[in-house]
């Protein structure tokens, strides 16, 4: 009796041991199932990242083919390098640099020196080519200024002026005529004896008729030609020149007023007037000589 106490006592408290170790197993499965439900999309990735099924030769399951992968291995896959595919070399085409690492660093790295490089050479070409340009553009300044300098040089002598000695006459307060010499200045040229005596023809200017000069040079005379030989200064007058409204006094004066004027000059000592080209011995129906050279002896 007592034995088959013990073995009941035993089969009972074996019972009793194996529902409690079952009941433990149950709580540990629950336990695991919620924190699989809490985690399962952390727990996909980490079994997707790991590679846990293609290890064990099972069938990746569809939702840890969908679980996106934990952060740090993204970060990870991102500092990878990738692969270099294969580069084709065009052997015609002069290559400057090969590249050497294909990850975004080293590319903006590169990138920035080609840049920086590229800068550095446009800058030089930049102070270069000041200097190149002067170098072309020199011999054209200098026509240029050589242009200006003629120009300058045409305009000063246009704007050369000359002092002529010129006569006229005046007349006193007792009715005599006397000899006036004044200096005008005018423009220069290359014929200034032919100025002269047509600046004697057309009479004294503003300033001149306040100091009481005034011609007695025939009206309307006109000087057809003139030159100078040996000293000699032949003068060819229009037919007016051979009539005068003030008389022999005044034929008298405006031969004086000529013949002052021209000697005024040094290379003339005389003068053979004609008239419409022929040469006369009187002038006028008074009978003033002028068949040969006069001076100013002559009056």
């Amino acid at each position: 009796m007592q034995k088959k106490n013990k073995s009941e006592n035993k089969k009972k408290s074996s019972k009793k041991t194996s529902g409690i170790g079952f009941a433990l197993w149950v709580v540990a499965a629950l336990f695991i199932l919620i924190l699989f439900i809490l985690n399962q999309n952390t727990i996909a990735s980490n079994l997707k990242a790991t590679g846990f099924f293609n290890k064990t030769g099972l069938k990746t399951p569809e939702f840890v083919e969908k679980a996106e992968e934990p952060d740090e291995v993204q970060a990870e896959r991102k500092n990878e390098v990738e692969p270099i595919g294969p580069v084709e070399i065009d052997l015609n085409t002069a290559v400057t640099e090969t590249p050497k690492a294909s990850s975004p660093v080293k590319a903006q790295n590169e990138t920035a020196k080609k840049q920086q490089q590229e800068t550095i050479e446009v800058a030089k070409e930049k102070e270069t080519a000041p200097k190149s340009e002067t170098a072309k553009t020199a011999p054209k300044t200098e026509k240029k200024e050589t242009v200006v300098k003629k120009e300058v040089s045409v305009t000063t002598k246009s704007t050369k002026t000359m002092k002529l000695k010129l006569f006229f006459m005046t007349i006193n307060s007792n009715g005599s005529v006397a000899r006036k010499e004044t200096v005008r200045e005018m423009k220069k040229s290359d014929s200034p004896l032919v100025d002269a005596i047509h600046a004697v023809i057309e009479g004294p200017n503003a300033q001149e008729e306040k100091a009481g000069c005034r011609t007695l040079v025939s009206s309307g005379t006109k000087l057809i030609g003139a030159s100078v030989k040996n000293g000699i200064a032949t003068l060819n007058f229009s037919g007016e020149f051979e009539f005068n409204e003030y008389g022999i006094e005044g034929l008298r004066g405006q031969l004086q007023q000529i013949v002052y004027t021209a000697t005024a000059f040094p290379t003339v000592e005389g003068v053979q007037f004609l008239v419409d080209g022929e040469k006369k011995e009187y002038l006028g129906q008074e009978g003033v000589w002028i068949g040969t050279p006069l001076g100013r002896t002559s009056f």
